[in-house]
């Protein structure tokens, strides 16, 4: 009875064996599942990408900039000892002091904003435009500069340094770049998306930037934007003479 008991136990023992042997030599199967991502444990950086920009306040409500405005004559002047410029603004736009801080452009009680005489006007070095009873933030406008570009920077010179300059400010975003101009969108202290073109000019026969022009605005001012940037550059004139306002030939800038 030992012995045969001892000969079953042999044989179930060889039998198990036998049958892990054969699945093991079985070739393999592959499960065909759609493949995943495996899930990060504690990921050190954030797995959606933030947002390109930050939500922006609305724009205020004020009638958009037209592309077909009226335009006068190129009747208006400014300029330093480098050169005279002679140029137009659209129809009724009035201009307002900028009082660049130390500049001693705006000579008390004047101020920022304060809309400018004919006299006050062709002797500033800087004047933004705007239509009447437009907001003095938010809205578009058109700001004309002399340079006292003693360095001799070329437009193309100017546009470079421009673009730098502005990489600075948080969501900028240069959407074109010329020889001499610039077009670029960036968000501004109030949460506006601003829609700003910059633009350089040297009078003839020089290659020395002395004015500098830009407009700003909305989103939708944009088509007008374009149109009064185009129009300007197509008709401003400058010369090397140096600026003196009242003198024949150089006419004080008329109001409105």
């Amino acid at each position: 009875m030992r012995g045969l008991v001892v000969a079953l136990l042999c044989g179930v023992l060889g039998l198990g064996i036998g049958a892990l042997v054969a699945y093991a030599a079985q070739p393999s199967q592959s499960n065909a599942g759609t493949p995943a991502p495996v899930p990060a444990v504690s990921p050190s950086v954030p797995i959606d990408e933030p947002p390109s920009s930050p939500p922006t306040s609305p724009d205020i409500d004020f009638p958009r900039l037209e592309p077909d405005l009226p335009l006068p004559p190129p009747e208006r002047t400014m300029g330093n000892e480098l050169a005279t410029w002679t140029y137009h603004v659209p129809q009724g736009w009035l201009p307002y002091a900028v009082c660049v801080p130390n500049s001693g452009e705006c000579a008390p009680p004047m101020q920022a904003n304060d809309v400018l005489t004919a006299r006050q006007a062709a002797r500033q070095t800087e004047i933004r435009f705007r239509p009447p009873g437009e907001p003095f933030v938010g809205g578009y406008l058109l700001r004309v500069k002399v340079l006292d570009n003693t360095q001799q920077f070329t437009p193309s010179q100017m546009v470079a340094t421009k673009v730098v300059g502005f990489q600075g400010y948080e969501y900028f975003k240069l959407l074109r770049q010329t020889p001499s101009s610039a077009y670029f969108t960036y968000i501004d202290g109030n949460d506006h998306l601003r829609y700003n073109y910059f633009q350089w000019f040297a009078a003839s026969g020089s290659t020395t930037a002395t004015l500098e022009m830009s407009v700003a605005g909305r989103a939708r001012d944009r088509a007008g934007l374009k149109s009064l940037f185009n129009r300007f550059a197509d008709n401003v004139t400058g010369t090397t003479e140096p600026y003196r306002p009242g003198r024949s030939g150089q006419p004080v800038t008329p109001q409105g």
